[in-house]
């Protein structure tokens, strides 16, 4: 279980605000929707969450326990963050066994079932340089959800889908809360967002404009 917290959460680069006075609370088995125009400070949200950038004010928390920038989570998370990165040499099954190796996490039957949800388990022997962006995006979504992490933050995790793969990564972002798991969604696809979100804040401009 995972219960994030951040409060009054500010980011300043160069004297100019980038986050201000951003609160939010996500807790176990909710889905939260971040909602707002490009640069509008999502990604950055989240890469501050994960203890990515380093905060100027405020407080995050997890399970009660302070994030500190550039040091491990308090609980195990799965993100994805801006373009997929993987090891273009290896295959998608590869990729996907050493990431959850270097956290000890590595479950095959996990991994299988994901792929197969995802519909790229037909892709596991084949090299990731050969795939299509799209199943890229199915391959990020795997390595975010594959080790039971407890909080998942996923930015435009349906870039590059098509309808039928929208449609499963629904299924498994609702299949994931209803085991408890804290997710965080950033993305403009109002459709997805409609159909997952427990709670919507909007944001623009670094600032919380609105909930829904």
């Amino acid at each position: 279980m995972a219960h994030l917290q951040v409060k009054h959460l500010t980011k300043m680069i160069k004297h100019k605000p980038i986050l201000s006075d951003i609160n939010i609370e996500a807790k176990s088995g909710e889905i939260i929707g971040l909602v707002g125009p490009n640069g509008s400070g999502k990604t950055m949200l989240l890469k501050t969450i994960l203890g990515l950038i380093r905060k100027t004010e405020g407080e995050i928390y997890l399970n009660q326990q302070p994030v500190v920038f550039n040091e491990p989570l308090p609980v195990l998370t799965g993100a994805i963050i801006e373009t997929p990165d993987f090891i273009p040499y290896y295959t998608g099954w590869q990729n996907l066994v050493y990431l959850a190796s270097l956290n000890n996490h590595v479950d095959e039957e996990k991994i299988s079932y994901y792929m197969e949800r995802m519909g790229i388990i037909f892709a596991k022997d084949t090299k990731v340089a050969n795939y299509s962006l799209g199943m890229k995006q199915k391959l990020a979504i795997v390595q975010a959800v594959m080790e039971n992490q407890q909080l998942i933050l996923l930015d435009e995790p349906t870039n590059g889908l098509d309808k039928e793969a929208m449609i499963h990564f629904i299924e498994v972002v609702k299949k994931l809360a209803k085991e408890g798991k804290t997710i965080i969604i950033a993305s403009h696809d109002e459709y997805v967002m409609s159909q997952i979100t427990t709670r919507t804040y909007l944001i623009s401009d670094g600032r919380m404009v609105g909930e829904e």
